[in-house]
């Protein structure tokens, strides 16, 4: 690839105060991929320490840097990495995960081999803070199997999906100020006829670890589903659908603290007391 000819795959990372360790492993994991016809797009939020600081020493021409002039938040500073990718499949990445070495491979190959699919994501394997491996998160992977879901709650993990620049282009990018704004985006895109698919093999190591954004935002996370699911599902859910929608609004009645503390073992729940655990 050269610098005037685009390369095949955005690898379209956000950050916002970066836990260094963490942001240096992600990188090095995407550099090193087998694939290499990609760009890295790094877009930041202003931080008190700057990632071209934190990524100081690294000399790779595939790695792009954009700063925000001030403070977008995720979901606008996502619809700045779209303007600015240069390809037209977008891989979406966090700066405290890994990807696997045939990441990139496995996807550009499934996308180029189905047409029909817009968004293809993976199942993906938990580690903790300090790298080790705990559970494994066997999503849905069939388009049908992923719509179901979508009814209920996410279906896909946001940083281990590629999509399609024009497709997600085309249903308005991610939407600005949203919490979940992938959840969001993935619902928008069905109703409007996109197909999902997502790898039975992992491909990323997704970290779970206490400072996790997911985890300051419990109560708002929880609203903006109620109000996704409500918006563009309404009259057509199921009966288990309808019985999450009335658990989650009960939810969010009882004390922020037992909120929080609920949230938290949901997701932790399975992640201890072996390694690879399924659920």
């Amino acid at each position: 690839m050269t610098k005037s000819e685009p390369p095949a795959v955005t690898v379209l990372m956000a950050v916002c105060n970066p836990q260094p360790a963490y942001l240096r492993q992600a990188v090095d994991s995407v550099l090193a991929q087998t694939f290499t016809d990609f760009e890295l797009l790094v877009v930041e939020d202003p931080s008190p320490v700057s990632t071209a600081d934190l990524l100081a020493g690294i000399d790779d021409p595939r790695i792009r840097l954009h700063r925000n002039e001030v403070r977008l938040g995720l979901a606008q500073s996502l619809n700045v990495g779209l303007t600015l990718a240069r390809a037209p499949l977008i891989a979406r990445f966090d700066s405290d995960d890994v990807c696997l070495p045939h990441r990139l491979d496995r996807q550009v190959a499934f996308l180029s081999s189905h047409p029909d699919v817009d968004v293809y994501g993976s199942r993906i394997i938990v580690i903790n803070e300090n790298g080790n491996r705990i559970a494994r998160r066997n999503l849905p992977v069939t388009h049908d199997a992923i719509a179901l879901r979508l009814r209920r709650t996410n279906a896909l993990s946001h940083p281990s999906v590629m999509f399609r620049k024009a497709s997600v282009e085309g249903a308005g990018g991610y939407e600005q100020n949203q919490v979940v704004e992938d959840f969001e985006l993935w619902c928008r895109m069905l109703t409007r006829g996109a197909r999902f698919a997502a790898s039975e093999e992992p491909l990323i190591l997704y970290r779970f670890h206490p400072g996790a954004l997911k985890f300051s935002l419990v109560r708002p996370t929880i609203s903006s589903m109620i109000e996704i699911k409500t918006r563009y599902f309404r009259g057509r859910l199921g009966v288990l659908d309808r019985l999450r929608l009335l658990l989650e609004r009960v939810l969010l009645l009882l004390p922020p603290g037992v909120v929080v503390r609920l949230f938290r073992w949901i997701e932790y729940r399975g992640l201890t007391g072996g390694r690879d655990r399924e659920y």
